[in-house]
């Protein structure tokens, strides 16, 4: 249940962000380049396998189109089923978050993800100690707290725009 709580409140956060971002109909030449990448999520699926010539011109012409219009960001958070750090820092790393941030309760994050495998996959070793809950707990807490400000930071700085350029005399 801890992890549930990680897991769901990191995937709620980024989905609120993800409509705040949406509702500001952000065009793609005017956003850094990672938020373009994560705008276009699926987009990029059709380079996968072999492409022919015509293929390649194909989706570099929609790719074009796509990149001068507003981005719409899809409401699908990736957290491959075990949102441990190396996940974490992923996602950090897409919204352009301080993933260092989160030093401090990366390990027991890990950790309980990997108790809560145990458990789901039928292992019956794992036994509760109440101080490892009250940590995990703790650890989980702190990490809502810190996605939270890296958040905040992100909204208040603009950190989704580019900056203008200058103006030409």
């Amino acid at each position: 249940m801890i992890y549930a709580h990680w897991e769901g409140y990191i995937v709620a956060s980024l989905k609120i962000l993800i409509d705040h971002l949406n509702e500001l109909q952000l065009l793609a030449e005017r956003i850094p380049t990672k938020l373009v990448v994560l705008g276009l999520g699926d987009t990029y699926r059709t380079l996968s396998g072999k492409q022919s010539f015509v293929q390649r011109i194909a989706f570099t012409e929609k790719f074009k189109g796509l990149l001068k219009t507003t981005v719409i960001f899809q409401k699908k958070i990736n957290t491959k089923s075990n949102l441990k750090a190396d996940v974490l820092e992923e996602l950090c790393t897409s919204y352009g978050f301080d993933f260092r941030s989160f030093a401090e309760v990366t390990n027991d994050i890990n950790r309980l993800v990997s108790i809560r495998n145990s458990i789901a996959h039928g292992e019956n070793s794992v036994l509760p100690d109440m101080d490892n809950v009250n940590k995990y707990i703790n650890s989980v807490m702190r990490g809502h707290d810190i996605l939270k400000g890296q958040i905040e930071i992100f909204i208040s700085r603009q950190d989704y725009l580019l900056p203008e350029p200058p103006e030409r005399d």
